[in-house]
This record gives C-alpha cells, structure tokens and sequence, in this order.
C-alpha cells in the first residue's frame, strides 16, 4: 500500500504533468490524490491515461478554485462512498489486511471557516466504523513549531484543530523528512513555511498498518511538497522493460547521432536485420548509462533542494529559482529515458 497526496495547485499547468509523471514513475504508488485541481472532471480522464493509472474518480473545481481526484490501480480494490468539494472517501478491500478506509482531504482554505472545518473532520469520523486514514492538506496546525515565520498563529486555532482530531480518534502518521508541507517567498526575509499537509489515522487502522510513515517529498512545482504514505522503507528500482522501443524525444539529445553512426559503421558487412539489432543493442546501452547519470543529477538536485529549503530564509532565491527550473528539465529528460528502458 502507498498513496501519494499532493495539492498540485492546479492542472490546467501543462508544466505540471512532467512532474506528475516523474513522481508516478518513481515511487510507483497505488493511488494518487491530487487537490486543488482546477479542472472540470471531465477533463482528469485524460490525465488517468498520462499517469498510467486504471481508474479515477473527480470532483469538478468551482471556477478557479478547488477541484480534486483520486487515482488508483486495479490493485488497490476500492469503492467511492461519499464526496464533496472538499473529500473523496473510498473504502478499500484489502484481500490481506481486510476493509479499512481512506480519505482525501482538502480543509476549507479561508479563515473565517475553521470551526466548520473542524466540525467536517469530527462528521467524516462519525460516519465510519472501519480503520480509517485520511491524507491531503488541512490547512491547519497542530502545534505552533508546525509555523516558521510570519506571524504568531493564534492559539484558538492551534487548540480548536487540535481537539477536532482528538474527538475524531485521530492521531498523526509519523512524516520523515522536511517538517514544512506548504512555503512562501522562501530566501527572502518573508519567508513562511506550514506544516499544512499531514496524514491522520484512528487505533484501528494503525493496527492494521503498524510500520506505516509518511515521507515529504520534493516538487518543483506548486508551493506545496507532495506527501507518500507507505508501509514500510522501500528502495526504488527501475526496472528495464524487455523490448527495444526508439524514443522521438532522443533525437533532442547531445550525441545520439553519433551513437547511431558510429554502430551502423561498426556493424559494416552485417545483414540489414542484423544492423539493426546492433544498433538497438547501442542505443540500450547508451540510454542505461544516460539514465544512471540523469538519476544522480535528480538526485543531487534534490539534496540541493532540501539543503535550500531547510535554509528558510538565509536561502538564496536565484538558487532556489535555476534549481527548480533544473529539476524541471531533468525531470521531463527523466520521463524519455525511462519509458524508453
């Protein structure tokens, strides 16, 4: 089981897809709860067949606002129970730990609507009696370390969302990594950043999942980090596909021409059939090899992200800016070489 929840910040953003596909591909999870869509529905069936996912289930955005989806593989077998502008609630047939449920959540975004808020979260706990997870973005903190800068966030609000979750038998999901979900001007003296995002569980489902975490991951896009659930450290393999597929998008990479030459002259005097596999055998290699070195940019990008990040304000925004335009490419480079292997 791993789902990611991510409030993307709209879908309308075509740069947004690469990124969706790069974290598909990568962590491989069973469903994808995006928020803040900004899309009709009719429109995320299209974006079911990009991410490679089986089914989808939407709530149209209202206007320039809102809008969320579920995605989710044949694997994870699910029925939707309820939605509304701001939930997608499935209940979820696992065929080895048994029915539980999980919720996509997105907390009404303005102020002078926290108490009902919080009264939704305490209705949605009403309304189930199975083990239950909930994931997305709250807008809501637990506790005044979960703000850095600007200011002070009331204390009413921290202890009125506090005792939501209590009274709904909630308790948080331990989130590894970077303590801040959502952030704004970062490497300015204004900048903020909100442990907004967090998943929530009541004494059943934790049960049911006893070595479950959450990991905060790096986006380049959005102001908010995207969120995994998962059941336990998993390492992240990329497996080879066994047949031999030519990408368009090679031709826009430095040295394929080369590649392609050079194997067609060392294969001289072969049959045609026998060229070509020659020269398929070449451009293997080549993306294998590119592939790894795209890897450890990716990765290295990230740490620099997550170093930046963690400077808060001392970072430097021309830093930040040339590193999220650097994940992006690499990321849209990342999605040729990898669906090509």
């Amino acid at each position: 089981m791993s789902v990611i929840g991510w409030n993307c910040r709209g879908l309308r953003n075509l740069s947004v897809v690469p990124k969706l596909k790069y974290l598909v591909r990568y962590y491989k999870p069973d469903t994808l709860f995006l928020s803040e869509t900004l899309v009709h529905s009719n429109k995320t069936e299209e974006f079911r067949y990009l991410l490679g996912f089986d089914n989808c289930f939407s709530v149209s955005s209202n206007g320039r606002s809102g809008g969320l989806v579920l995605f989710w593989r044949n694997s994870f077998v699910c029925t939707v129970l309820n939605y509304s502008a701001n939930h997608i609630n499935v209940e979820v047939n696992d065929l080895n730990k048994g029915k539980w449920q999980f919720t996509g959540y997105y907390g009404f975004l303005e102020g002078r609507r926290r108490r009902a808020s919080w009264d939704f979260l305490r209705n949605l706990a009403n309304n189930t009696s199975l083990p239950w997870c909930i994931l997305g973005d709250f807008n809501d903190i637990l506790d005044a370390r979960e703000k850095r800068g600007g200011a002070i966030r009331p204390r009413w609000l921290i202890n009125g969302f506090r005792q939501a979750v209590s009274d709904a038998g909630l308790t948080e999901v331990y989130m590894k990594g970077y303590p801040y979900t959502w952030f704004k001007s970062l490497g300015t003296p204004r900048a903020v950043e909100v442990k907004l995002d967090r998943a929530l569980a009541n004494a059943e489902w934790f049960r049911m999942f006893p070595n479950v975490m959450v990991e905060n991951l790096v986006a380049p896009a959005s102001d908010h980090y995207p969120l995994l659930l998962k059941k336990e450290e998993s390492q992240h393999i990329w497996v080879p596909r066994q047949s031999f597929k030519f990408e368009n998008a090679w031709c826009v990479e430095p040295g394929i021409y080369d590649i392609v030459s050079d194997s067609w002259s060392s294969s001289a005097g072969m049959q045609v059939v026998d060229k070509l596999t020659t020269c398929a055998n070449d451009l293997s290699s080549w993306n294998k090899a590119s592939r790894n070195g795209l890897k450890q940019e990716l990765e290295n990008c990230r740490r620099e992200l997550n170093r930046c990040r963690n400077q808060g304000a001392a970072a430097d925004p021309n830093t930040l800016t040339n590193l999220r335009k650097r994940r992006t490419l690499d990321d849209s480079r990342g999605q040729v070489l990898v669906t090509a292997s």
